[in-house]
């Protein structure tokens, strides 16, 4: 791959700033991915002092790359490199005493490469035979720090040159990597699938609190249901799905993982992967995975805290520290916290989270690290199930009524560890070993609607009292080896992994199913229209449920990112996956004895897709993938067979474009979509029964560009056609769209700060999110079988932002005001439906947010 000598950057952004901003901003630069051998080298900036001393360097012979990151280490000094001109060299090592400049040229002896001073403390690598060029600025352009202050690199005098090496990637909006379609780190532009990326820095432009907000910013990706304020399930090009959220490649549904609303404070950045996912991550949905990526442990000190106050009593402090923890910066840490207090638009909603998530790094060796990571959250918050319909369409009620009891409430603790070990076998092989245990308690306690009894001009909404506690965990171990090597002129990077896995669950549910509707006074209910016409009853529960669940999961997978050619690029690989579940049902209220269903699902779930790059900045790709996610054990067939899996086939083909060296990313994607062996209602036996025998497609084109135009200027912008309908079944209207699917779904966030002059540090933001009119429930073939259909109106909801950042506004010390503003226009608008006439979650209406952070150094 050719790089212009501009282009050339430190392999982090916020490494390439530490000159003007000292240690400071690192905090956002590294990024928790499944590394790999990859020329994208990694190690931490750091500060020198002013003379340059020999000192001991013990480094064996290896790959150029991996030599660079333990020099880095080792000496603390920044390098300036192409990312190309790593791949195929080695050294030959060093040892003894030296000074740095003395070590570095030994160590580059018959690599071909030399290097220069082009800044104050700052070296670049080049060719030998390369024509010297004259110092110059690292960049031409203003940079952004990793909170999107706005500084310019002017040049200093020379004095003792810093090596480090930093990762490429983070340039505000876009990046050039993602590790979550082949689980290593891979260019973007060379990847034969839809990739995109909401990165940090977009995330605190727009102040996203919670993770279903950031979906706004990928094409065909919403949150459809949030399960009453549970974990949600997620839409991703027309497919609604829980199996479809992961966190650093471990599996993080909203059934035995995320039982609250996702928090984004310890997040580094959200990837997201179109289309089936399964030939790396197992049972899946077809229409992708969504990858959060957590913030790793700092080599340098940095501290930050931030005080977010907003609309409907939002009070919410953070803090985000992080630094060495020895001398040598062997062992390092970091820590984000955050509490959050805050009412609702919502009549009588008041919620409150802890968030607590610490991380540590250990280099055991120049070969070897370890990382572990810990999270904590508790939230508390009523289960809000939003409005309901009357005739075809939503209530013409203020979204603020809540229909419920909102004293009662659903009480989640959640925790996770995860133990990611990393050894460089040789220049070639690395292995990894990643171990992740997440437990989580819930006690669900709700009064929340149940169905309107008489005519629905009545508003007479029967409330439904629940109690549900559960316990659910997972435990998961990967082990994988990654390869980065060339057989012949041909580049390789593979991966060879299996993953273990077991889920159990424990579930008790008791209710009073909404009690005699027959009788007056002897049910709950409220008035949708005069919510003071109510009463709320307090009876005695039936235990309707008792069971426990329990998967094993065993998957053996591999890949292959192939640079057959500089501009000819091929992945395959596949999953081979084995899927255990038995469900035990205990006797209750309704059954006197218990009961046991367990079925075993395999797989094999293969991808395969090209690139090909006509001109560098242009890459045509397309793919073929498969998707598996077996049935849930609880259903029944008439004859108690299992049922077979679902199973996902997508063609995808697009095209990606970049521009001005990298800074402004496009691409176009067309899909076709279909999913097989959907379970649908047995009518011939009786709707207590089902068969696996329906059938989905979705097809359409999607739209994304992010980057930035000018300096200042930055942009993500996104729109998708998604045509989604059941195209085989036996209980809903074949050729009707599926619910919540719109047609037409777009978002435009863009940010401009001034560059220079007095209103230097200042910047605005303007965005907005639209979604066409959307279908609340399936249609059913037969009307007498189903809720009546009803729509959701389409929505265009405008926002907005102010800023304004300053660096040193104290001794060491930096400042990032914002206040931003969501729903500008006030309008009214619906999120989703959790096909049942009776949710329909609402949109906010206008809010702001304010927030002032101080970083120190």
């Amino acid at each position: 791959m050719h790089l212009s000598w501009q282009t050339f950057v430190t392999l982090s952004v916020s490494a390439l700033l530490v000159h003007t901003t000292g240690n400071l901003a690192e905090a956002q630069s590294e990024r928790l991915t499944t590394p790999n051998h990859s020329p994208r080298l990694l190690a931490q900036a750091s500060t020198i002092t002013e003379t340059s001393e020999p000192m001991e360097f013990n480094l064996p012979p290896q790959a150029l790359g991996s030599a660079i990151t333990a020099f880095g280490d080792q000496a603390n000094y920044r390098l300036l490199l192409p990312s190309d001109m790593a791949e195929g060299r080695s050294t030959n090592g060093i040892s003894g005493h030296h000074t740095p400049e003395e070590a570095l040229t030994l160590m580059l002896a018959g690599t071909g490469l030399s290097y220069r001073m082009t800044e104050a403390r700052t070296m670049t690598l080049e060719p030998v035979a390369a024509t010297p060029l004259p110092p110059a600025p690292v960049s031409q352009e203003p940079l952004r720090s990793a909170q999107n202050t706005q500084v310019h690199a002017a040049p200093k005098p020379v004095k003792v040159p810093e090596i480090v090496v930093k990762e490429v990637g983070d340039r505000g909006y876009a990046v050039d990597e993602s590790s979550s379609a082949t689980r290593i780190p891979a260019p973007i532009h060379d990847t034969p699938r839809s990739v995109e990326v909401v990165t940090r820095q977009v995330l605190d432009d727009q102040k996203v609190i919670r993770f279903s907000d950031a979906l706004r910013n990928v094409s065909g990706v919403s949150q459809s249901s949030t399960q009453g304020g549970q974990g949600g399930t997620f839409m991703i090009r027309g497919f609604a799905s829980e199996l479809n959220v992961f966190k650093n490649g471990f599996r993080d549904d909203s059934t035995f993982s995320a039982r609250a609303q996702r928090d984004i404070i310890n997040i580094e950045s959200i990837e997201v992967v179109k289309g089936p996912p399964s030939y790396l991550y197992g049972r899946s949905d077809p229409g992708g995975i969504i990858n959060q990526v957590t913030k790793a442990p700092l080599r340098n000190s940095y501290y930050s805290a931030e005080m977010i106050v907003g609309s409907y009593g939002l009070y919410r402090p953070t803090i985000d520290i992080g630094g060495p923890l020895n001398e040598s910066k062997t062992l390092t840490y970091r820590f984000n916290g955050m509490y959050e207090s805050a009412e609702s638009y919502r009549d009588g909603v008041k919620s409150e989270r802890i968030f607590l998530a610490p991380t540590f790094g250990w280099e055991m060796s120049s070969r070897t690290t370890l990382r572990f990571e810990a999270e904590y959250m508790f939230n508390r918050a009523p289960i809000d199930r939003g409005l309901v319909a009357i005739g075809n369409g939503v209530a013409p009620i203020p979204v603020s009524r809540f229909l419920g009891d909102p004293s009662r409430k659903i009480e989640t603790h959640h925790g996770k560890a995860t133990l990611t070990l990393l050894h460089d076998i040789n220049q070639m092989f690395r292995w990894r070993t990643a171990f992740r245990a997440a437990v989580t308690s819930s006690r669900y306690s709700s009064l929340e609607s149940n169905f309107l009894v008489g005519a629905e001009s009545d508003g007479i909404l029967n409330l439904a009292r629940y109690e549900l506690p559960t316990t659910v965990q997972s435990h998961y171990l990967q082990n994988e080896l990654h390869g980065n090597f060339t057989t012949g002129s041909i580049k390789h990077k593979t991966i060879i992994g299996i993953e273990l896995g077991r889920e159990n669950s424990s579930a008790t549910a008791s209710g009073d199913f909404g009690g005699d509707t027959s009788t007056p006074g002897a049910f709950s209910y409220i008035n949708i229209f005069n919510p003071n016409d109510r009463l709320f009853l307090n009876p005695a529960l039936t235990k309707f449920s008792d069971s426990s669940t329990q998967n094993n999961v065993f998957g053996a997978y591999f890949g292959d990112q192939v640079d057959l050619l500089d501009n000819l690029h091929v992945h395959f690989g596949g999953r081979f996956d084995i899927f255990d579940q038995t469900v035990t049902n205990r006797p209750d209220d309704f059954i006197a004895t218990g009961s046991q269903n367990t079925q075993t699902n395999s797989a094999f779930s293969p991808s395969v897709g090209v690139a090909y790059q006509p001109w560098k900045p242009i890459t045509l790709f397309a793919n073929y993938t498969e998707s598996f996610a077996p049935q849930s054990a609880g259903y029944r067939s008439i004859s108690s067979t299992p049922f077979n899996p679902e199973r996902g086939k997508s063609y995808e083909g697009g095209i990606k474009y970049q521009a001005f060296e990298g800074r402004l990313r496009s691409a176009v994607a067309l899909f076709d979509t279909r999913k097989k062996n959907v379970l649908t209602a047995d009518p011939l036996n009786g709707f207590f029964f089902s068969v696996a025998t329906g059938e989905q497609r979705s097809k359409g084109v999607e739209f994304d560009i992010t980057g930035q135009i000018l300096p200042g200027w930055d942009i993500i912008a996104n729109y998708a056609y998604i045509d989604t309908r059941v195209t085989k079944d036996l209980l809903f209207a074949e050729g009707s769209r599926a619910p919540n699917a719109a047609l037409h779904q777009g978002s435009l966030w863009t940010t401009y700060f001034f560059q220079e002059g007095v209103v230097k540090g200042f910047g605005a933001g303007v965005g907005m999110y639209a979604q066409g009119k959307r279908n609340g429930i399936f249609q059913c073939q037969d009307p007498a079988n189903c809720q009546a259909p009803f729509e959701m109106a389409g929505y265009v909801r405008m926002d907005a932002a102010v800023y304004y950042r300053k660096q040193e506004v104290f001794n060491k010390t930096n400042l990032l005001a914002a206040i931003n503003f969501t729903n500008v226009l006030d309008h009214r608008y619906f999120s989703g439906a959790q096909n049942f006439r009776e949710i329909v979650y609402t949109g906010a209406p206008f809010t702001a947010i304010g927030s002032v952070k101080f970083e120190f150094h």
